[in-house]
C-alpha cells in the first residue's frame, strides 16, 4: 500500500483543490478500508460482490440485506420523518438530526472546523453542545419542550436519544391514535424553530425568552400543516 502511495499523504491522493474538513474525513475512511488490500501486478482486477460471491450482485439481494441489517425500531423512526404535512426542508433537517449530521459544535470539532475551546453550548449552560444536549438537555433551548408538554397537557420524561424522543412523543399512549400525525408535526416544528433560534444566537447574538418565544410560535405548527 505504501509503495503505491495509498498511505496518508501518499502520491496516489492528488486533488485539484484543497479538501474540506468532511472530505478529509472521507479520505481517512478510504485509507482505512484500503489498508488490508494487497495488489499484485501479475493478477488482474475483478469485481466481487461480498454478499454473494458466487452469483454476484442483485437488486433483490441488496434490498434484503438492507431490510435485515436495519433495526426495526430505526425503520419505524425513519417512517416518522417524512410527513406530507411538513415542508421538505424541515424533514431534511430532522433526517440529518437523527443521523447526527447537523453542524452542532461537537460535529464541527470532529471535522476540525472548531477548536476544543469553542464547543460550549450556545445557550450558555456550560455544557458541550451535542445534538442530544442542545435539543433535550439545554437549560435554555431544551426548556421549550416543557412548555410544549404543558400545552398538550401531558407529563413526559424525555428518553436519552433524539430518535427515541421522536418515537415516543409521536405515539403518546395517553392520546388517541388520530392525534399521532399532529404530534409528529409538533415535534418537527419544535426541532425546526429550536435549530433556527440556535443559529440566530450564533450569527446574530440574539436569543428570545422561551416563554414569549413559545407563545409567538404556537401558530408555527399550523404553518407547517399548511406547508
Amino acid at each position: 500500500m505504501e509503495g503505491r502511495g495509498w498511505a496518508v499523504g501518499g502520491g496516489a491522493w492528488e486533488w485539484r483543490r484543497r479538501l474540506l474538513a468532511w472530505e478529509e474525513e472521507s479520505v481517512m475512511e478510504c485509507v482505512a478500508l484500503l489498508s488490508d488490500i494487497v495488489l499484485q501486478d501479475s493478477i488482474l482486477d475483478m469485481w466481487s460482490w461480498v454478499l454473494d460471491p458466487l452469483n454476484g450482485y442483485s437488486v433483490r439481494g441488496t434490498y434484503q440485506y438492507l431490510m435485515t441489517s436495519v433495526d426495526h425500531a430505526d425503520r419505524v423512526v425513519v417512517d416518522m420523518v417524512w410527513l406530507k404535512q411538513v415542508p421538505l426542508k424541515v424533514s431534511v433537517s430532522v433526517w440529518r438530526l437523527l443521523r447526527n449530521r447537523l453542524p452542532t459544535k461537537d460535529n464541527l470539532l470532529r471535522r476540525r472546523v472548531l477548536h476544543h475551546d469553542d464547543t460550549i453550548c450556545v445557550g450558555g449552560c456550560d455544557s458541550q453542545e451535542t445534538a442530544v444536549h442542545f435539543l433535550l438537555r439545554c437549560d435554555i433551548f431544551g426548556s421549550l419542550w416543557q412548555l410544549i408538554y404543558q400545552w398538550i397537557g401531558i407529563s413526559f420524561i424525555p428518553p436519552e436519544s433524539v430518535a427515541d424522543h421522536l418515537h415516543h412523543f409521536g405515539q403518546l399512549a395517553v392520546l388517541p391514535r388520530f392525534t399521532y400525525t399532529f404530534l409528529k408535526v409538533i415535534w418537527h416544528a419544535t426541532v425546526w424553530v429550536l435549530w433556527k433560534e440556535r443559529n440566530n444566537k450564533i450569527f446574530n447574538s440574539k436569543i428570545q425568552d422561551m416563554v414569549l418565544f413559545f407563545l409567538h410560535r404556537q401558530i408555527y405548527v399550523f404553518f407547517l400543516v399548511k406547508g
